[in-house]
């Protein structure tokens, strides 16, 4: 586990890192402010945290198990708030990468808890000491902070989602091949996990704002509010966006289809051809004792300017029908 416990202070300095041990001395300050970031905890270490801030069982229990829905669960001394950060992934394929966070806010402190490395979480520290609010000096302002972090997220994850659709569909109607095909399902894939932690975080923050009394403070409903239209707008632009994709697949298909049936036209025309001088070559390759064309000294020639014909004549009407 790697755990950052820190305070948070009118004049917004960095603040050092403090040891496990003086959580619950600090927390029941009644002027402390206090952030516990805590990354991939165990069992052991959620339960060494929840007795020292007097967490509910549940809300335990579900940091442990994670891979929670997104949701906001309200209890007697906090509020739990479960969300996903998402980021682009260390790799060259560009796959999004999906982080679960639960946010545990009381009025004297705020837990993170992340499953799984957060490896943006200097970006997340940042926005939170560098917010000049008089809300931000409050564990409500801590959170809001967090998940406007997460929500600006969305918007850069959108739009590389974005980018990699565009070149799709240029590459689908110029040079369509396995390797488009194989990036669009990619791309399918990474918007349908998109959708599926933007979607419910609609109504996870509609729910937040409108709380009464609770530990989250009325100061930032308004923030609250902006947060919702920005989360509608990330949720509107992916369906937007899966249109596309699926158009692009469908241009995909009908490129190849079309390819296909060039092909099959061209393999039948050529088939047509080489069939009718075979048939003439097997009318006269029957060798019966009557046959009038056998004896006749232009008989040979015949044949062969029979089929140079036929074959000719076919060439030029399916080349006329642009067969060929």
């Amino acid at each position: 586990m790697t755990i950052e416990i820190t305070t948070i202070d009118a004049r917004r300095r960095p603040p050092a890192p403090l040891p496990l041990e003086r959580v619950g001395e600090l927390a029941a300050h009644p002027e402390a402010l206090v952030w516990i970031d805590v990354t991939e905890p165990s069992r052991e270490e959620l339960t060494a945290l929840a007795k020292a801030l007097d967490l509910p069982p549940l809300a335990v229990e579900d940091a442990v198990e994670g891979r929670q829905r997104p949701k906001v669960d309200r209890y007697e001394n906090c509020v739990v708030l479960v969300a996903y950060a998402a980021t682009l992934g260390d790799g060259s394929d560009g796959m999004v990468s999906l982080r679960e966070l639960e946010i545990l806010v009381s009025r004297r402190w705020v837990l993170t808890v992340w499953q799984g490395p957060s490896a943006r979480i200097d970006r997340f520290r940042e926005a939170v000491l560098t917010d000049t609010r008089p809300a931000a000096l409050t564990p409500s302002g801590v959170a809001y902070a967090i998940l406007d972090e997460v929500v600006d997220g969305y918007f850069d994850v959108l739009e590389h989602l974005q980018d990699r659709i565009e070149a799709i569909d240029e590459a689908v109607w110029s040079r369509p091949d396995d390797a488009d095909l194989s990036e669009a399902f990619a791309l399918r894939r990474d918007l349908t996990r998109f959708r599926r932690v933007v979607a419910p975080m609609r109504e996870v923050l509609t729910v937040t704002a409108r709380r009464e009394g609770d530990v989250i403070d009325d100061v930032i409903d308004e923030e609250l509010r902006d947060l919702v239209d920005h989360v509608v707008t990330v949720h509107e632009e992916i369906e937007m966006s899966r249109e596309l994709l699926v158009a692009a697949l469908e241009g995909h298909m009908s490129v190849v289809s079309n390819r296909l049936n060039e092909v099959v036209l061209k393999v039948s025309a050529w088939a047509a051809i080489i069939a009718v001088p075979t048939v003439i070559a097997s009318i006269y390759g029957m060798n019966f004792r009557h046959m009038p064309e056998l004896a006749w000294t232009y008989g040979y020639p015949f044949a062969l300017g029979l089929m140079v014909g036929c074959a000719l004549a076919l060439y030029l009407a399916f080349r006329h029908q642009r067969w060929l």
